[in-house]
């Protein structure tokens, strides 16, 4: 129960900071997107695997933490500079 709580109050100010567009400031619009494409690879995954392409679901659901780790990457480098 303490864990749905927690949720929802995660959720809640998620909600709250983009609608005052801080997360947007904060992170940035290529990283908002690269996330939602996260997001939906790993939507589309399991739908691949849960429809019966288990093969398939799991090599797709490969791609999103590689583009995450890309993304640390290459934020890693800009640092550097």
């Amino acid at each position: 129960m303490k864990f749905l709580r927690l949720n929802n109050i995660f959720f809640i100010n998620l909600c709250f900071e983009i609608k005052n567009m801080n997360l947007i400031k904060k992170l940035g619009a290529t990283n908002i997107l690269l996330l939602c494409l996260c997001a939906s690879i790993i939507a589309v995954s399991e739908y691949l695997f849960f429809s019966g392409d288990q093969l398939h679901g799991i090599f797709v659901g490969i791609w999103a933490p590689m583009l995450i780790g890309l993304m640390i990457f290459f934020k890693l480098i800009r640092i550097d500079r």
